[in-house]
């Protein structure tokens, strides 16, 4: 159940990122990490979360919590099956109470944009995602991430199996049997 939650949460994470690439692709190679932080207007900030908010990527943690709780609640279940009535109400009712807490990370995602990218770079990629162009790869973007990530796990199998002959036929060459 965990690595699903690992999977979805880094499926969301290259949601985010994917989204934003066609327009951050036009701009200038990025400079190296600073470690302090540049001030940026709310205006600034406003525009990356609009981006985030027309790529999808802030949807793509709606059920992150809800995951989350569900987790916690088996977790103690599977010790204490006598509290399931109990446990039940308090993660229906923490599932209601933390349905926006996303928002935060949304904000924090936020932040790196507008730090990564300049207001005009922002308001260009927010033209793009209005654009009927834009509109499309947000719709479409979820199945091809979705096939890329099929094909990608395809093709990592396949280079296991061609990986592990390959040092196999170099070990026997060397006088050991693997």
């Amino acid at each position: 159940m965990t690595s699903l939650f690992v999977r979805r949460f880094a499926s969301a994470l290259l949601l985010s990122c994917a989204m934003a690439a066609p327009a951050a692709a036009q701009t200038k190679p990025a400079a190296p990490a600073a470690t302090a932080t540049k001030p940026v207007s709310p205006e600034h900030l406003a525009l990356a979360r609009a981006v985030l908010d027309f790529t999808g990527a802030g949807r793509s943690f709606d059920s992150v919590v809800t995951k989350l709780l569900v987790d916690a609640r088996q977790s103690i279940i599977r010790t204490n099956p006598t509290l399931q009535p109990d446990l039940d109400l308090v993660i229906t009712t923490l599932n209601d109470k933390m349905k926006n807490s996303d928002d935060e990370l949304i904000n924090k995602i936020a932040g790196v944009y507008a730090q990564k990218l300049s207001e005009a770079e922002l308001k260009d990629i927010v033209a793009f995602y209005q654009s009927p162009a834009g509109q499309k790869m947000t719709a479409s973007m979820p199945d091809i991430l979705r096939e890329s990530y099929g094909l990608a796990r395809e093709w990592s199998q396949q280079m296991s199996v061609e990986i592990m002959n390959q040092v196999r036929a170099e070990m026997k060459k060397k006088g050991h049997e693997l």
